[in-house]
This record gives structure tokens, C-alpha cells and sequence, in this order.
């Protein structure tokens, strides 16, 4: 009964996503194949358009207030604008039930990534609460290690490697890039091994 409940909830989320974001559902669906890797080449645009920006960002050098401020100012100018071109040239009849289908298939994947991240908020809530020791000191070694890397690494690289990781996910998520690699390096480690072994074995003999 309560995942039939649960299922139920995040049904109600999806539709209610799907109608607070109906007018970015046709550059949603546009940009969804580049975000996963539709075509092997997409990734390069992706770090491309990422990596000019901060290029960009780099030569003009802003204040950090008038980072922010652009950055709103674009946000808004982007939130205005985009939904409107997008909506004035695609009509109505071309709005076909794959395009539908993957509209939804994208909110049902906002919505599954909102409840990972509740989901893990919780459980460093519950941690605070259950194991105080434990949940202080992950906090300050975690604090520790990136203050360090902060003091170490210039900052502009590690907000362009966050920035392209997160832009990259959708893709290696749903390509399992991930797993390939992980099973290239067991592999090659498996092969280490055993040429290792038969090494030894033949040095014994």
C-alpha cells in the first residue's frame, strides 16, 4: 500500500511538473538527445559551449556582484525569451505524442533526481540526529579536504570541472559510460593478475 501510494505521489509531481514548465516542453525535448548522448559527438558541443563561456568569463574578469547580477539578468532575459521563440516557431500541430512521451520521460527524470536529493538530505539529517560524532566529523574532513583543494586549485577550473561533470551526468547516466569504464579497469586489473601469477608461476617451475 504505500508504494502504491508513492507511485501515486510522484504521478501527481510529474503532471504538476509538466504543466509549471509547458512552455519550455519543445527546447526541452530539443536539447534531451544532446544532454544523453543521442549521437556520439554531442558531448563535444556540451564541453564546447561550457568552455567558452568560462573562457569568456575568465578574459572580463567581473566583480563578484556583478557576476551575480549578469547572471540573474541573463537567467531572466533566458527565462523570458526562450519559451516565447520556442512556442512561435513550432505550432501547436507539430507537437507529436513521441514528443509527449519524452516530455514526460524528462519530467519523471526531474523528478526522480528531486527525490535522490531529498532522499539524501534526509539521510544526513538522520545521521546529525542519530550519530552527531559521525555526521561533525564527515562534515569537517569533507569542509577540510575542500577548502584545501580551494586554496590549491584555481578556483575558476574547479567551478568549469563541477559545472562540465554536471552537464556531462544525464549522458554517462544514461550511456553507462560509468560501468565501462569500471569494467575496463577491473579487466585490466583481472589481467595484471593473472599475467603476475603465471610470471610466478613459471619463475617456480
Amino acid at each position: 500500500m504505500p508504494d502504491i501510494l508513492l507511485v501515486s505521489d510522484q504521478e501527481k509531481r510529474i503532471k504538476s511538473l509538466k504543466r509549471r514548465i509547458e512552455t519550455w516542453r519543445v527546447f526541452l525535448v530539443a536539447l534531451y538527445p544532446v544532454l544523453i548522448w543521442t549521437e556520439p559527438w554531442y558531448p563535444a558541443p556540451i564541453i564546447g559551449t561550457i568552455s567558452t563561456i568560462f573562457i569568456l568569463y575568465w578574459y572580463w574578469d567581473p566583480p563578484i556582484i556583478t557576476s551575480i547580477s549578469l547572471f540573474f539578468m541573463l537567467a531572466s532575459l533566458i527565462d523570458y525569451i526562450v519559451p516565447r521563440i520556442t512556442m512561435s516557431i513550432s505550432h501547436p500541430q507539430h507537437w507529436t505524442a513521441a514528443k509527449e512521451k519524452q516530455f514526460e520521460i524528462i519530467c519523471e527524470s526531474l523528478v526522480k533526481t528531486q527525490d535522490n536529493i531529498c532522499k539524501q538530505i534526509a539521510y544526513l539529517m538522520d545521521l546529525k540526529e542519530k550519530r552527531p560524532k559521525m555526521y561533525f566529523l564527515s562534515l569537517f574532513s569533507f569542509c577540510t579536504l575542500l577548502a584545501w583543494i580551494g586554496y590549491t586549485v584555481n578556483n575558476r577550473i574547479i567551478c568549469l570541472t563541477l559545472v562540465t561533470l554536471i552537464a556531462l551526468y544525464p549522458g554517462v547516466k544514461h550511456n553507462g559510460v560509468s560501468k565501462k569504464i569500471l569494467s575496463v579497469f577491473l579487466n585490466r586489473i583481472t589481467d595484471g593478475i593473472r599475467s603476475y601469477t603465471e610470471k610466478n608461476s613459471v619463475k617456480s617451475n
